[in-house]
C-alpha cells in the first residue's frame, strides 16, 4: 500500500508526516533518514491493535451562540450600504492587483 508523506526541511532538519495519519511524524537530520524512520514509525503505528471503547456522557445543555447578541446590530445604520460598497470596491481592486502580479 502507498502512503503520502509530507516531507519538509525546517532549520536544517527534515520533518516527515504521513498525510493520512498526522500523528505519525518524525524529525531527522537527513532526508534519507527521515524517510527511513517514517516508514518504521508508520509500520509500528499500524501494527498496534486499536481499541474502540464506548463511553456515556450526560446530555449537555445547549448554550446560546455568543455571536447572537451582535446579530442585526447594523440594521439601522444609515452608512451600512456605503460600507458594503467600499468593501466590494476594495475586493475588486485586490483581485485585479493579484491578477496583474
Amino acid at each position: 500500500m502507498t502512503y503520502d508523506v509530507i516531507l519538509r526541511k525546517q532549520q536544517n532538519k527534515y520533518i516527515a508526516r504521513v498525510r493520512d495519519w498526522p500523528e505519525v511524524m518524525i524529525e531527522e537530520e537527513t532526508r534519507e533518514a527521515a524517510l527511513t524512520r517514517i516508514k518504521q514509525h508508520l509500520i509500528a503505528y499500524l501494527s498496534q491493535t486499536p481499541e474502540v471503547v464506548s463511553i456515556e456522557l450526560e446530555p449537555v445543555e445547549a448554550t446560546e451562540n455568543p455571536w447572537l447578541q451582535f446579530a442585526g446590530m447594523w440594521a439601522d445604520d444609515p452608512t451600512w450600504d456605503d460600507f458594503v460598497t467600499e468593501v466590494a470596491t476594495y475586493r475588486q481592486e485586490m483581485d485585479k492587483a493579484d491578477a496583474e502580479a
